[in-house]
């Protein structure tokens, strides 16, 4: 009889744990999609499988351009411990103490766009930004993430450096 009872829980254990789902939204076959756009007129577009890089003076550099499966699920997965799906959709500055930042030249709009399934995000900001604001360090956290991500492609790599910089 003891068996039996020890069976039937081992049993609800194991159906109980395997009907759980996890909390978090993973993707293992690569259907992440991310818009990105940043500095100035860099532009990581997974919906297109491009990247344009701002060559300053020199106009833009696009080219095919692919995450794989496992950069956009690390993507996913950045996103998804700021809880980037909760984020206000903009960012605007709020001087502190009265005092605004300039930032010269202005970027311009900087645009974050995640799509997974049902998800869907969109997130814009323009500088300067008010980095005391806990949402703020979460968001550049993940821009940095992604930025890393594709500075360590081969294809990133391969393109020419820039002649000259923003002052």
């Amino acid at each position: 009889m003891k068996i039996k009872n020890i069976l039937f829980v081992l049993l609800f254990s194991v159906l109980f744990l395997s009907s759980c789902q996890n909390s978090l939204i993973k993707t293992d076959n690569g259907n992440v999609q991310v818009y990105f756009k940043y500095g100035h007129k860099n532009v990581l577009d997974t919906f297109e499988n491009t990247y344009q890089k701002d060559m300053i003076l020199d106009g833009v550099i696009k080219i095919r351009f692919f995450l794989t499966p496992e950069e956009l699920n690390q993507i996913l997965e950045k996103a998804n411990s700021i809880n980037y799906f909760s984020l206000p959709d903009t960012f605007k500055y709020v001087p502190v103490n009265g005092i605004t930042k300039i930032t010269d030249p202005n970027p311009g709009e900087q645009i974050l766009r995640i799509k997974y399934q049902q998800k869907d995000k969109r997130t814009i900001w323009t500088y300067p930004l008010n980095d005391n604001f806990p949402e703020v360090k979460d968001l550049m956290e993940l821009k940095d993430f992604i930025i890393s991500i594709i500075i360590s492609k081969p294809e990133y790599k391969k393109l020419p450096p820039t002649k000259s910089g923003y002052q």
